[in-house]
């Protein structure tokens, strides 16, 4: 008799622990597999958010050589886009510093850049320059500096399933300015520390010789100085854009 009562315990242990590890092994999987399914979905909105970037800058560059204004379509589901953490830029003894506003698609921790017509993409393991900015890095070096301007657009924008426009705009006729024989020219672009590293490979892809002043001035930002050396002419091309966000 004890026996049977020992053989039906056993059997309901036995149901008892079976029916927890299938219970334990589904909840297992659901989580893994929600997770996995959660990081997809992100990766697919920053790899959107990138295309939309790229389209912003075939935008810039065509209102930089005389479209009177471009408009992109950039939807965030549930992304944010700010306008803000301005990238500094000056040519050494040419030029003085000029803040340019950077446009970042953002999803959690990663992110897409674009300013002066490049486009960064920035995640956890480093930064890298998708589209470079815009210009001429050679014998005959052409530079493109743009004021522009972000009064009256909000720093972040984002919320939901949404779609934004942002606008570009010229404002008057671009302004030249012809330095001969310079011999030398030295660009110095100051940002995050993050993205530097993507900034000075581009640079010194074009025969630039880098060095990097950390945290200038206790701003928490660095500073890349770059000298292209054998340049015959520098031609330096003023612009002022107005951009908006409807």
């Amino acid at each position: 008799m004890f026996r049977g009562e020992d053989r039906g315990v056993s059997e309901v242990l036995g149901f008892v622990l079976v029916f927890s590890l299938i219970v334990a092994s589904v909840g297992i999987v659901f989580t893994a597999g929600l997770s996995g399914l959660q990081d997809v979905r992100d990766a697919e909105r920053v790899t959107n958010g990138e295309r939309a970037i790229d389209v912003l800058a075939e935008n810039y560059d065509d209102v930089l050589t005389g479209a009177p204004s471009r408009s992109t379509q950039i939807r965030l589901a549930d992304a944010s886009l700010r306008i803000g953490d301005p990238v500094t830029f000056e040519l050494e003894n040419e030029t003085d510093p000029l803040n340019v506003s950077r446009i970042t698609f953002a999803v959690d921790d990663e992110a897409v850049h674009f300013v002066d017509g490049a486009v960064i993409r920035e995640s956890p393991g480093g930064a890298v320059m998708l589209r470079e900015p815009s210009g001429v890095l050679d014998a005959r070096t052409v530079v493109h500096r743009t004021r522009l301007r972000t009064g009256g657009v909000p720093a972040v924008v984002g919320g939901g399933d949404r779609t934004v426009q942002v606008r570009l705009e010229r404002r008057g006729q671009s302004s030249v300015r012809v330095v001969t024989a310079p011999t030398s020219v030295t660009h110095n672009v100051t940002t995050d520390a993050d993205t530097i590293g993507a900034w000075r490979r581009h640079y010194e892809s074009r025969g630039g010789s880098c060095d990097v002043t950390e945290d200038v001035e206790g701003t928490g930002r660095d500073r890349l100085s770059c000298t292209f050396t054998g340049v015959e002419e520098l031609r330096i091309v003023n612009h002022d854009v107005a951009l908006s966000v409807e």
